[in-house]
């Protein structure tokens, strides 16, 4: 009995999702055959309700269902059916199990203000009902989207003189369409497909990692319910066919390329993503304002809108500003700016920018920028940028610099041309300039020295040297393995220049400060100060080894007297210049000393 009840509640369970989904669609939509020859009107009305599972309800007084109609439709839907026998006469309702006739009412004496346009959108080869198409009209930017079925319903304004609908379908030709009429009627528009479209879309080209660096790009939105074409795979480059430089430059701009869709999809709706991914046109107007991208002056066009001057109380969506945009929070630009951009959280342009852009938080451009950019947090810029960043933790630039980036934190740019780095960590894959920062590091033409030296006051030193030949970073570590006489060992930071003086010879000048450790408990001792000012004579023995001999004048401030014997020894010894006691109990020593150093070198 088991399996039979497990069957039986497998079937109940079966028919209730069949009838839940036909009844989820809507009644006008049903499709039906039907075939009558000069048949009352209110005949044809009982098999239409009968084949659909629906009745009808109407005023025998005002809809004249005596009259005599022949229908032959096959597999069509209820709206086509209604519209045919009525001519437009009548308009329809759906309420539960019931579709509601009325009569349409007779041009008032004063036209009204807005009338609408219905029908279905197809393709003109099959009559395949096209879904997700735009239909807008240029001059009042009203617009609307066909549904599931194909169908769509637009409200147009009745003084405007020219009135053009505009439809279009990704993969399919535009089609224009002028309205000679005032009034509510009823339109099927079919469209042609694009072949070449349709093709490039099946077989998307395959581009290299620098084309598509060197292309632009521009925030992508995608439509909720349609399939996702899926493109071939891009085969991994040849070592010897892209610079190693230019990977960086690609895996970045993809990366911000999805910081900037997020926000398009946090901002943009469904309509306004269908919108851009169908318009290709661009439509230009002197001023908008908005409260967000789908409430304001540009409606659901505004994706596809160029304007001069646009204001967004909370976000903005547009194709491009040509002048100033001022926004609450968020600025979206899908292509490019031009003038002034100053947003309460972030900017976000998927093209190129000239001019002045301020932001709360974050400016994101995929294009290239020309001017300042200010922002309280980061700023980042996929292409080239000339001009200046200034941002609270963090300026990014993905490809060429000519120009200041100025943070406490955080500086990156691809190739440094012009201008200098000016932050906490600079780092650059190749750069003409000197970077200023507690930590900068150029990959390619940079200054980097892996050094192992050993001096009188610690016997062993480990030492990294990083940045341009001009100005570098210097980090050192010593110790003394708990020797009697001498310190336990030193941590410290400077900074230093080197000058080449050709056939692998190199001048170098460091200025250090370090903090010594003299007792166990480092953290907690009296603060010792070890200050040095080095000079050393470097002579390369291989291409990557060196070897490093000079002088250095040393200041040291102790609370520990007699730490270091100071009386005349035999051998190599220090020159001390002295030591002072003062009133504090510090003891400062002072003496020239020597450093050799054994330094492992990058190609610089």
């Amino acid at each position: 009995m088991k399996p039979v009840i497990i069957h039986k509640a497998f079937l109940l369970v079966l028919i209730f999702l069949v009838s839940h989904s036909l009844m989820a669609q809507p009644l006008l939509e049903n499709r039906i055959s039907i075939k009558v020859n000069n048949e009352r009107i209110e005949e044809v009305l009982r098999q239409i309700g009968e084949k659909g599972g629906f009745s009808f309800s109407y005023s025998p007084d005002v809809i004249d269902v005596k009259a005599r109609v022949s229908v032959n439709a096959t597999n069509q839907s209820i709206r086509e059916i209604l519209n045919e026998i009525f001519k437009g006469s009548v308009t329809f309702k759906e309420r539960r199990k019931y579709i509601i006739l009325h009569k349409v009412a007779a041009e008032p004496e004063r036209q009204p203000d807005n009338f609408f346009l219905n029908g279905y959108i197809i393709d003109k080869k099959t009559g395949e009902r096209l879904r997700d198409a735009s239909i807008y009209e240029a001059n009042s930017l009203v617009s609307t989207v066909s549904n599931e079925y194909g169908y769509y319903r637009i409200k147009l304004p009745t003084a405007h003189p020219n009135l053009r609908l505009e439809v279009r379908k990704e993969e399919y030709s535009a089609r224009s369409i002028e309205v000679t009429r005032r009034q509510d009627y009823y339109l099927t528009i079919s469209l042609t497909p694009d072949t070449i479209r349709h093709i490039e879309r099946q077989n998307p080209r395959i581009l290299s990692r620098h084309d598509t660096v060197q292309s632009r790009v521009e925030p992508r939105v995608e439509i909720p319910r349609t399939p996702q074409v899926v493109s071939a795979p891009v085969p991994a480059a040849e070592p010897d066919t892209v610079a190693p430089a230019s990977r960086p430059a690609y895996t970045l701009k993809e990366r911000l390329q999805e910081v900037g869709d997020a926000f398009v999809y946090a901002f943009a709706s469904t309509k306004q993503a269908i919108h851009t991914e169908n318009i290709t046109d661009t439509l230009y107007r002197p001023f908008q304002a908005s409260i967000l991208p789908f409430i304001g002056t540009n409606h659901q066009l505004s994706g596809n809108v160029i304007n001069d001057v646009s204001l967004n109380l909370i976000a903005g969506y547009s194709l491009g500003v040509g002048a100033l945009e001022v926004g609450g929070l968020v600025n979206i630009v899908r292509w490019d700016v031009q003038g002034i951009q100053v947003a309460g959280l972030a900017n976000l342009v998927g093209r190129d920018v000239q001019g002045i852009q301020i932001a709360g938080f974050g400016n994101l451009n995929i294009g290239e920028f020309r001017g300042v950019q200010i922002a309280g947090t980061a700023n980042a810029t996929a292409e080239d940028f000339r001009g200046l960043q200034i941002s609270g933790w963090a300026n990014v630039v993905g490809r060429r610099l000519n120009g200041w980036q100025v943070t406490p934190g955080l500086n990156y740019a691809r190739v440094v041309e012009k201008g200098h780095q000016l932050g906490f960590i600079n780092y650059a894959d190749s750069s003409a300039t000197t970077p200023f920062g507690y930590f900068s590091y150029v990959r390619q033409n940079g200054y980097r020295r892996y050094e192992v030296s050993t001096d009188e006051l610690n016997y062993f030193n480990a030492s990294f040297k990083t940045g341009v030949a001009g100005f570098y970073n210097v980090f050192t570590f010593g110790m003394n393995a708990f020797l009697p006489g001498k310190p336990l060992g030193s941590i410290g930071y400077g900074i230093g220049t080197a000058r080449r003086l050709g056939r692998g010879w190199m001048l170098n000048g460091d200025l250090v400060a370090s903090r010594m450790a003299v007792q166990r408990q480092f953290w907690r001792q009296p603060q010792a100060g070890h200050y040095r000012i080095a000079v050393a004579l470097e002579k390369k023995i291989t291409p990557r080894i060196a070897l490093s001999l000079g002088p250095t004048l040393n200041l040291l401030h102790t609370p520990y007297a007699g730490l270091f014997d100071t009386s005349p020894r035999r051998g190599l010894e220090p020159i001390w210049i002295g030591n002072k006691y003062d009133d504090a109990g510090i003891t400062t020593y002072g003496w020239v000393g020597f450093q050799a150093a054994l330094r492992f070198c990058n190609r610089i």
